[in-house]
């Protein structure tokens, strides 16, 4: 954030374009929709269970439900009547199946806000599941953790089993310093003291990674911070909705960033991610920590998400100084400073910015695709797609960039992969904000609204075939012509556009035959142009250059 949005150059323009390019895939996936539009209300967290169902929580009902992936049949479990929900991310959130719920253990452990006195707040609560044929239900409510804090924005609330049958639960910044909550002070880097912890008191739990015992209590093992042992686990978080564990035994973790950085992290025990005083890397770059709630006078000023008032202090990233700050595994999307997020290429500033809005996050530990394997799965509530990151053999360094998969016209709000590691699952919003293909272009009617989609591998697709290009652009550098040979492609109405620099379309062919393809060039300025090549599901980039 700085005080003024300065102009950028047209090679600022081309390094977020190129980031969000699809790279060429060789898997194909095929997509259906399970049941109708709308068989999910405002669905916020999916597993898939131990009985081989999908399980959702929905968000403003309270609602539990099993879904029959084959037959999209709704088995709901349980109406949580005091379940309160008055804004987008509150209500009835996250949810951990315990590993043994067929077993021993048929516990099911859920977070939702209630009302205390007409204020919001949070709690987790383990209610007991029972099935009798396909009718299953929870029951017998056990609150092991009550009072947490809640706001009407940026709670996380995902909630997550460890191997070592400890819980893990994100609570996001409350959206502290933005938006309607601009005077109210960001807690992310605030701890609580001993008396605090000792009277229950858990107001300064905000921007953390929480870790209990399925009781509640906090484990022996738990960070001591600032001489206090407590729930928190790490601090300094933005609003991590996803976290997921390795089988490696790391936790991992994506949360949004507020116009640019989002992030992955590895979360260790006792770490200081840096919120708010760094987004992405500490690198001084399009992000400056401007605290309206420390303003006199902040209640009579207008908030602006972009410019920070001339009476409040800017802090540069490098002014943070922690001896536990740890930087994020991958900032994803990243951009330099004069960044300009009012770009006219954008159909509005919402979509300017480069952020993707990680909704959640799982890993890819089959063999069923080799090339996937050890792969962290971000999924984008306004990218309409998962980005995929490619671990080393040791999961702690992300291999090369983000490569883009399931591209659809929907928000994305949560994944799991199928144990065949063939399969994956994805909820969808009801309605809201998403982009179209180029990232350029926001789109407001969604495809597929409050439902579930199936993307399975098509292993029809020979290994021989896989090896080979999907097409081929050329020459390049490129004159009169330019040839794009297609081959290898299932899907029948694949389409092209040639994009220039400043994100405009200046040629379009409505639909690519399998062979050769023939684009006129002569009359085009000189310079760098992209050409794109799309389907319903995927898009693919590649730059050219016409002289």
């Amino acid at each position: 954030m700085k005080k003024t949005i300065q102009l950028q150059d047209v090679l600022t323009f081309l390094f977020v374009f190129v980031c969000f390019a699809s790279q060429a895939q060789d898997e194909k996936f095929t997509m259906t929709q399970i049941g109708p539009e709308f068989l999910l209300a405002k669905p916020w967290d999916l597993n898939y269970g131990p009985d081989d169902y999908l399980w959702v929580t929905e968000r403003e009902e309270g609602v539990v439900v099993r879904v029959n992936p084959t037959t999209a049949e709704r088995d709901e479990l349980i109406e949580i009547s005091d379940n309160s929900s008055t804004a987008g991310q509150d209500g009835l959130l996250g949810m951990a199946i315990d590993p043994d719920l067929l077993g021993n253990s048929p516990y099911v452990y859920l977070s939702y806000t209630y009302l205390v006195q007409g204020q919001r707040t949070q709690k987790i609560v383990r209610y007991t599941y029972s099935v009798n044929g396909n009718d299953g239900s929870l029951s017998s409510p056990l609150t092991i953790l009550d009072n947490l804090p809640c706001s009407n924005d940026h709670n996380s609330g995902r909630l997550i089993f460890a191997a070592d049958g400890t819980l893990y639960y994100t609570i996001g910044d409350q959206g502290a310093n933005q938006s309607s909550n601009y005077c109210n002070p960001n807690l992310a880097q605030v701890l609580p003291t001993q008396s605090e912890i000792d009277q229950q008191d858990w107001s300064n739990y905000p921007g953390k990674v929480l870790r209990m015992n399925t009781d509640g209590s906090i484990p022996d093992d738990n960070p001591v911070l600032d001489g206090v042992k407590s729930h928190i686990y790490s601090y300094g978080h933005r609003n991590p909705q996803g976290i997921v564990l390795g089988a490696n035994g790391l936790l991992y973790s994506d949360e949004h960033g507020p116009n640019t950085d989002d992030e992955v992290n590895i979360i260790y025990s006792g770490k200081n991610y840096g919120w708010p005083n760094v987004a992405g890397y500490q690198d001084n770059q399009a992000y400056d920590y401007c605290n309206w709630s420390s303003a006199p006078n902040c209640q009579s000023l207008n908030f602006s998400s972009t410019n920070c008032h001339s009476s409040i202090t800017l802090l540069e990233e490098t002014d943070f100084s922690h001896p536990d700050y740890q930087e994020p595994l991958f900032p994803m999307f990243a951009v330099p400073d004069d960044y300009n997020f009012n770009d006219p290429a954008c159909s509005n500033s919402w979509i300017c910015r480069p952020n993707v809005a990680p909704s959640s996050i799982a890993i890819y530990e089959s063999d069923a695709i080799p090339s996937w394997k050890n792969s962290l799965l971000v999924v984008s509530l306004k990218r309409g797609r998962i980005f995929r990151l490619k671990l080393n053999t040791d999961g702690t360094v992300v291999e090369g960039d983000t490569i883009q998969h399931f591209y659809t016209t929907n928000r994305y709000r949560d994944m799991v992969v199928a144990p065949d590691g063939k399969t994956f699952y994805m909820i969808t919003d009801e309605s809201g904000k998403t982009s179209d293909a180029t990232g350029l272009i926001q789109i407001n009617d969604l495809d597929n609204r409050g439902t579930i989609l199936k993307f399975t591998l098509d292993e029809s697709v020979s290994a021989v075939n896989l090896n080979q290009p999907i097409f081929k652009i050329f020459p390049n550098p490129a004159t009169e012509k330019l040839f794009i040979e297609l081959n290898n492609f299932s899907e029948n109405n694949l389409q092209c556009e040639l994009v220039n620099v400043t994100g405009k379309v200046v040629k379009t062919l409505d639909k690519l035959k399998m062979g050769i393809n023939e684009i006129s060039i002569g009359y085009f300025p000189a310079g760098i142009y992209f050409v794109k090549i799309y389907s319903k599901s995927e898009s693919w980039y590649e730059k050219v250059v016409i002289n």
